[in-house]
Parts: structure tokens; C-alpha cells; sequence
């Protein structure tokens, strides 16, 4: 299973020997990609070297054309191979959040500025579920307040498994100790199955619950 999307550039397709070649090299291509296709001379090559790498001037009609088509091949590539959103709670009836991610829900640094947060709401969206517009700052709700469900997600690469995401967890200080079990379910309300930490995780095992061998702080 191919875990990266790739992009892969045949350049000096302009030389006659070149033909053979790259016609080999597409025929074993797998049938269900994504192909962006630009004839791209030595001549060519040299300027968008120039432009993307060297950063000397060269013409923006060059520059421009090569700059869109390097952006759409990327777009491809990424399409083919989405990240898997996984969404760890420490609870499967609440989907409350793990305590040891509040830190990244209150203080992460990509989180909204408050003049980004009035756009969002005056263009009729809603801000993070850790906005407090009372005291004017990012806050986790009290103890005996309802926290929100699948208020945290991770963006795991495919072909990522339960242990994968443990381990993401622990390398972020969120789990401790090892690995016990865990439980997992693809929607809000689906009674929670067990897994083995060596499933590949994906939208059938999406809301994950790990045990580990010390409890988590409440």
C-alpha cells in the first residue's frame, strides 16, 4: 500500500531518444493515478531552474505557467492519498477529550487571534469549542461542565495503525505507559468495538479510546 503521494517529472521529453523511455516508464504507471502532463524542453527546464531555484528573473508568462502546473500536480498527488482523520477520546459514551490535550486546544500557537475568530462568527461560523467570549481567551470547561464531543482530531498518514496513533499520543506526552487495548467506533452512538493495535486505522475505527497501563489524570 503506497503510503505518500508522489509526483514524479520526466523532463527533456523534447529529445528524440527520450520517447522510448518515457513511454515505458507511464506504461507501468498505476491505472488508477492522477496524471498532469507538460512538455518541458532543456530550454524550459534551465528557466524554471532559474525562476524556483536560483530565484533569477526570468519571464513571468515561463514563470507563471510552470508555477500553476507544479500546484496542480501537487493537488493530484495529495487527492490520491488524503490524510485519515482520527479523533481520540477518553470516553466513548461522551466523547469527552484526553486532559493531555488540553494544553494544544487552549495555548497552540495556530490557534485563531480573536480579530480572526469575529471573522469567523460575522461571517457566520462559530469558534473553537475552547473560546471562552467571557473572559476573552481559549479555556477548557470546569469539571462538572459537559465537554464538547470529538473536540480533538489527528491527521494520521495512510496505512497508520492503532499503534501509530498511540505512539503519536505518547510522543506528545498526552498517553503514558504501554499499551493496554483499545476501543474504537466510526460514528457518534455506534457501540464501541475492540481493536487490535495492529488495525490500520480508517473511517471504520475512527473515534479511538487507548488503555494504557497508567491512568489518565482527570
Amino acid at each position: 500500500m503506497t503510503r505518500f503521494p508522489m509526483g514524479l517529472a520526466l523532463n527533456k521529453n523534447d529529445i528524440a531518444s527520450s520517447i522510448p523511455f518515457i513511454e515505458e516508464i507511464t506504461s507501468k504507471l498505476p491505472i488508477h493515478g492522477c496524471f498532469v502532463a507538460q512538455a518541458l524542453s532543456a530550454d524550459k527546464e534551465m528557466r524554471f531552474i532559474r525562476h524556483h531555484c536560483l530565484h533569477q528573473s526570468v519571464s513571468s508568462t515561463v514563470a507563471s505557467n510552470f508555477e500553476g502546473l507544479v500546484w496542480k500536480c501537487l493537488q493530484k498527488a495529495l487527492s490520491l492519498r488524503g490524510p485519515i482523520l482520527v479523533f481520540p477520546v477518553a470516553d466513548m459514551q461522551t466523547y469527552e477529550p484526553l486532559t493531555g490535550l488540553n494544553n494544544f486546544a487552549t495555548r497552540d500557537p495556530s490557534l485563531p487571534s480573536k480579530g480572526f475568530i469575529n471573522c469567523l462568527t460575522s461571517a457566520g461560523g462559530t469558534a473553537p469549542s475552547t473560546w471562552d467570549d467571557n473572559k476573552v481567551m481559549y479555556a477548557v470547561q470546569g469539571k462538572n461542565e459537559t465537554k464538547p464531543a470529538l473536540r480533538d482530531v489527528l491527521l494520521m498518514k495512510p496505512g497508520s495503525t492503532v499503534n501509530d496513533v498511540f505512539l503519536t499520543l505518547k510522543n506528545k506526552n498526552v498517553l503514558e505507559g504501554e499499551f493496554v487495548r483499545a476501543e474504537a467506533a466510526s460514528k457518534l452512538g455506534e457501540k464501541p468495538k475492540l481493536v487490535s493495535k495492529l488495525d490500520i486505522v480508517g473511517p471504520e475505527n475512527r473515534i479511538l479510546r487507548i488503555m494504557t497501563t497508567k491512568r489518565q489524570k482527570k
